[in-house]
């Protein structure tokens, strides 16, 4: 392009930052377009939109010196954190991951306004830093300052005390979520919490949280629990819930296999070699089923 205005650099910076796979390198190259934007001739400056989008860069990278650097020039250049909504959250987030709690929290104090999306940050990041009765003290703040937590709060805390094995401190969360701040547990956060148990070697806490949830469990909740009893060793467990997976599976040729293996394992940490031969001769004949059925399919379609 022979000319470019914030337009295009805020499209092309965007498309960098937001990226899934391959994230880091892809957050990089947008620090990269970033600093190709500040000496392009073209003369444009950065705004608001486009400071958010290296601020999300920088807090996947965990690059404090470069994070510092561009809060100095914000506050130059665009708006204050504590007048910027946006762009205060996102400092947050990015000295949180970069482990400058006292950064993070000085800039949380002194922005005038804060969404949900604020104080989950600030929580978060304290939580997952091992502070979590502060952590604690913001959501409490949170709900007096007369701004709700949603799923995605709860959601973020619970991951933080699975990093940081916050067991007790994440059941007490779980069990208040809904009276305390009025917010009904949903299939994740059942999944965060079957986790935190597995990673503790609390396998049958965690099956009978499965057991006595008000929704049908997925598969997904049953594999996090079967994969938490593969470390520990509860091998009776362990064949309990692939048989399980085994009865809710639908789709022959993926999630069977899957499960399959699983049992397999599962004998096999157990030194059930018997065991270990009749499901690998079950998935051999599932295999034969699945091709079977294909080739029918395919025949038919011909």
């Amino acid at each position: 392009m022979p000319t470019r205005n914030v337009v295009t650099w805020n499209a092309v910076i965007t498309g960098y930052t937001s990226q899934r796979e391959k994230a880091k390198q892809c957050a990089f190259d947008g620090l990269m377009l970033f600093r190709e934007m500040l000496i392009d001739v073209c003369g444009e400056k950065p705004n608001d939109t486009i400071m958010v989008c290296v601020l999300s860069a920088i807090s996947q990278l965990g690059m404090l010196e470069i994070g510092v650097c561009i809060h100095g020039y914000i506050e130059m250049t665009t708006s204050t954190p504590e007048n910027n909504m946006f762009i205060g959250t996102r400092l947050v987030d990015m000295y949180s991951k970069c482990r400058c709690l006292d950064n993070a929290y000085a800039i949380f104090v002194q922005m005038n306004v804060k969404n949900v999306l604020t104080w989950t940050t600030m929580a978060t990041g304290l939580a997952i830093h091992g502070r979590e009765k502060e952590s604690f003290e913001i959501l409490d703040a949170m709900m007096t300052s007369g701004v709700k937590p949603n799923a995605v709060t709860f959601t973020r805390l619970f991951s933080a005390c699975c990093h940081s094995g916050l067991v007790e401190e994440g059941l007490h969360l779980f069990n208040n979520m809904r009276g305390s701040y009025g917010v009904e547990p949903q299939i994740q956060h059942y999944g965060c919490v079957v986790d935190l148990l597995g990673r503790a070697g609390h396998l049958g806490e965690a099956y009978e949280l499965i057991r006595g949830m008000p929704v049908k469990p997925d598969a997904i909740l049953w594999r996090s629990l079967l994969s938490a009893c593969q470390v520990h060793g509860d091998f009776v467990l362990g064949e309990k819930i692939a048989k399980i997976l085994l009865a809710l599976a639908v789709d022959l040729e993926d999630s069977v296999g899957e499960d399959y293996m699983a049992l397999s394992n599962v004998y096999s940490f157990a030194e059930r070699w018997e065991d270990v031969e009749m499901v690998r001769k079950e998935i051999k004949v599932k295999r034969v089923e699945t091709k079977t059925g294909a080739s029918f399919v395919h025949g038919i379609g011909n």
